[in-house]
């Protein structure tokens, strides 16, 4: 019976649009103890602008930190294995959000534009999302309904962050490529601008003058060797 409620619920809320989902209000036991969401999306910054998709992404953190905070893990109806999984799910979500992704935030603060830091917030978001749907399920499964329905919205405000930073990362990346097609496209007028020109020869003041002649040395004339004759011999 816990189950199909769970699943009834799910299926409700996966059905409700964006913004629906977003404005879903809290119990009365939890509203006081979490923080103020806003009603609506955030818009979608543009790739020359982060800052709004970065307060969307604060804004949820601090949310999904309040609401994993509340859960009452241990009163679930579940074995102890399954309740042993959820808590470690939901210290690994509160230590990224308190610690990782405050970390890579600042990093697309620092570097906008940067690539590499844009992609890395997206991954962390992606895994983020993956490990908190999984707590949701178990907290529509086996907790109550105050427990299941903030998360449910939680889940969603970070889905509408991943979607919109995976958009600025297809705009940037668009970006970086007509970068370099610009960068290809001159160098290589360049080199055609280069080879196109007549070469220039230059030559050296010194290969100008005529090469000195050296007097060629005259040889002595060659003195005549004497023999002298060979002497009669004395008569016996």
């Amino acid at each position: 019976m816990k189950r199909s409620w769970y699943f009834c619920v799910l299926a409700a809320a996966l059905a409700l649009p964006a913004t629906a989902q977003v404005g879903t209000p809290a119990s009365s036991s939890t509203a006081s103890a979490r923080p103020v969401a806003a009603a609506s999306a955030t818009p979608v910054a543009g790739p020359g602008s982060v800052s709004p998709l970065l307060t969307q992404v604060q804004a949820a953190a601090r949310t999904t930190t309040a609401d994993v905070s509340l859960l009452s893990i241990r009163h679930w109806k579940a074995a102890n294995s399954a309740k042993n999984d959820a808590e470690t799910k939901a210290e690994s979500i509160q230590r990224n959000l308190t610690v990782a992704l405050p970390t890579i935030v600042s990093q697309v603060q620092a570097s906008p534009n940067d690539f590499a830091a844009n992609f890395k917030l997206y991954r962390n978001l992606d895994v983020l999302y993956d490990v908190l749907a999984s707590l949701a399920e178990s907290a529509g499964a086996f907790g109550s309904r105050d427990e299941f329905e903030p998360l449910a919205a939680d889940l969603d405000r970070i889905d509408q962050a991943r979607r919109a930073l995976g958009n600025r990362l297809e705009t940037l990346a668009s970006a970086k490529d007509a970068e370099i097609a610009r960068l290809q496209s001159q160098v290589k007028t360049a080199k055609t601008a280069a080879s196109a020109q007549p070469k220039k020869i230059i030559v050296d003041e010194d290969d100008k003058k005529p090469a000195k002649k050296t007097a060629a040395r005259k040889k002595p004339p060659a003195t005549a060797t004497v023999t002298p004759a060979a002497q009669p011999g004395t008569p016996q």
